[in-house]
């Protein structure tokens, strides 16, 4: 486990020691508010931040479970030069993020894909948040047209869209389904 100077991470560095996932959630729900709030100032598009938030956080845990590790300064500190610096990756790559022509209609892939079960009024609503993803760049959207439309390996989309690995773009995956299922959700209790 890492090695820790300042005192204040302490309460933490002891959580993920005696249970890591409730100590890396404690990290999780402690720092958001300020990190995210400490993004927005750089980039507006709130859900992407919580996806940068999420990476780094990652980041931090991996780190943290490495032995020659040394955290010389606050986990919020830590936390949010981790997500500043993804966020300006982000930044000055996202002119060449996307592939799809600019007005792309999720509506044209969609027809192969089989959505059973699924209500005239859900799907209207699933291809509207789907294509304000898309007019966003958001990184769920390079997530699903990277898995979904050009049928990319994990291993290929966690290069791609610079995960750590294969298992945190996978995660990743899981949490754009669930915010689009969320969004979607939304929507219909409107």
């Amino acid at each position: 486990m890492a090695k820790t100077y300042d005192q204040s991470n302490q309460y933490y560095i002891d959580l993920i020691q005696d249970n890591s996932e409730r100590g890396i959630d404690r990290i999780f729900l402690d720092h958001k508010q300020y990190c995210i709030k400490y993004l927005a100032q750089y980039y507006p598009i709130y859900s992407d931040l919580e996806e940068i938030y999420s990476d780094s956080v990652m980041v931090l845990y991996e780190n943290l479970l490495k032995p020659d590790f040394h955290l010389t300064c606050t986990l919020q500190t830590y936390l949010c030069s981790i997500g500043k610096n993804q966020l300006f990756k982000r930044i000055n790559r996202q002119k060449e993020v996307s592939n799809l022509p600019d007005g792309f209609d999720c509506g044209d892939w969609l027809e192969e894909v089989e959505l059973d079960g699924i209500s005239p009024q859900e799907y209207s609503i699933f291809v509207d948040v789907f294509n304000k993803m898309a007019a966003a760049k958001s990184k769920c959207y390079q997530m699903f047209q990277l898995f979904y439309y050009q049928k990319s390996s994990m291993k290929d989309i966690a290069h791609e869209l610079g995960y750590s690995s294969e298992a945190n773009a996978r995660q990743q995956k899981y949490k754009c389904l669930v915010r689009l299922r969320e969004h979607i959700n939304k929507r219909l209790e409107k």
